[in-house]
């Protein structure tokens, strides 16, 4: 059987893999190069709790994937022999006023309600942890099942994988558009090419809207990268301000990231460099002194409730893994599974109906 995958990111490469484990002809088709766009720009966080998510299916989905996610990555790594950097070192959210904990502490009681674990860490505990911190922090809470993986090696692995297993994929080519017949999915048209296919995933990103009528649209986010030191930080920070995510081998230090709705306007801006470095400096002031490595920006795809857009659509034949927003990298092995499911076994997840598109119809 073929299938045909619309995007080369995260949620495409897993997706190909997967299909390509169970004996599928696999087409993968990107617009640009396979493994970039948002996934390489990520900052790889696997926050559920830090995100501050409220309890709901949206949190139970995120949850399943962050406890799936080290078999995920280490299926990966076995198969490429690829260092993803996944790390679990927990996440710490600081809080830079009374309100800040007060927010942090209801979130935690929240979470500690469900099952899920967390700590309140006061402000001598963590001066006596780092070799400065910002005079406005007061404490935080950590967060010890969060976690990291350095996505742009999770995307070159990826990458690998379907390179080394000779899976068909077309880069620098853009799908102009979606072919059916009588009701039901029969090719992808593009510029240069027509690819005629039993099943298509849409797995496109914020360009998704383009291809089909559903409402992802893109939110752009600037990020940074600064020289880090082991004695700098231990664990992921996530704050109001900027968060701080060291790489496992301290190879630098990730920060991030600006929201801005201003469509695919490119380029990074001064006003959002600032932004970034400014949170950096006043949570860890010391690092004024770090060597800028790098700048760059993406587009998160985002629908109008910043939830995901997964499952069948109008179309037999045409299905959707796309609209992730924020958390593209953790929920990417989470939704492969519940689309091979539903194709391959005919196993319908609960999820299918929460992340439909028709909860957009009216």
């Amino acid at each position: 059987m073929r299938v045909i995958i619309i995007g080369g990111g995260i949620m495409g490469l897993t997706l190909a893999r997967d299909f390509h484990k169970l004996g599928y002809e696999v087409f993968i088709v990107e617009k640009e190069q396979i493994g970039r766009g948002a996934s390489w720009v990520a900052g790889g966080m696997l926050a559920p709790q830090s995100e501050g998510l409220k309890p709901g299916k949206f949190l139970d989905f995120c949850i399943e994937s962050r406890n799936i996610y080290k078999d995920y990555v280490k299926s990966i790594e076995i198969d490429t022999e690829i260092d993803v950097g996944y790390w679990d070192s927990g996440i710490f959210c600081p809080a830079f006023s009374e309100k800040e904990k007060e927010e942090l502490l209801e979130n935690l009681n929240t979470y500690k309600e469900l099952g899920l674990r967390g700590e309140w860490i006061d402000r001598k505990e963590l001066e006596d942890r780092y070799p400065s911190l910002g005079d406005e922090i007061i404490g935080g809470v950590l967060y010890p099942d969060d976690a990291q993986v350095d996505n742009r090696l999770l995307m070159n692995a990826l990458v690998a994988y379907c390179k080394n297993e000779n899976i068909t994929h077309y880069e620098n080519t853009e799908v102009d558009e979606i072919i059916e017949e009588n009701g039901r999915f029969v090719a992808v048209k593009s510029k240069d090419m027509y690819i005629d296919g039993d099943l298509c995933i849409l797995a496109a990103g914020a360009w998704s809207g383009q291809l089909s009528n559903i409402p992802v649209f893109p939110i752009k986010g600037e990020m940074a990268a600064v020289d880090v030191e082991k004695n700098d930080i231990d664990r992921v920070f996530f704050s109001s301000r900027a968060y701080l995510i060291p790489r496992k081998d301290y190879s630098r230090l990730v920060i991030g990231a600006t929201e801005e709705r201003v469509g695919f306007d490119e380029g990074n801006t001064v006003k959002g460099t600032l932004q970034l470095l400014n949170g950096l400096i006043s949570t860890f002031p010391h690092m004024v002194k770090r060597k800028l490595q790098e700048v760059w920006y993406g587009y998160r795809p985002a629908t109008p409730d910043l939830e995901p857009i997964i499952g069948e659509s109008e179309l037999n034949g045409l299905y959707y893994a796309t609209g992730h927003h924020r958390n593209g990298i953790l929920l990417a092995p989470i939704t492969s599974k519940i689309i091979v499911d539903l194709i391959h076994r005919n196993k319908k997840s609960e999820y299918l109906s929460e992340f439909s598109y028709e909860r957009f119809k009216s």
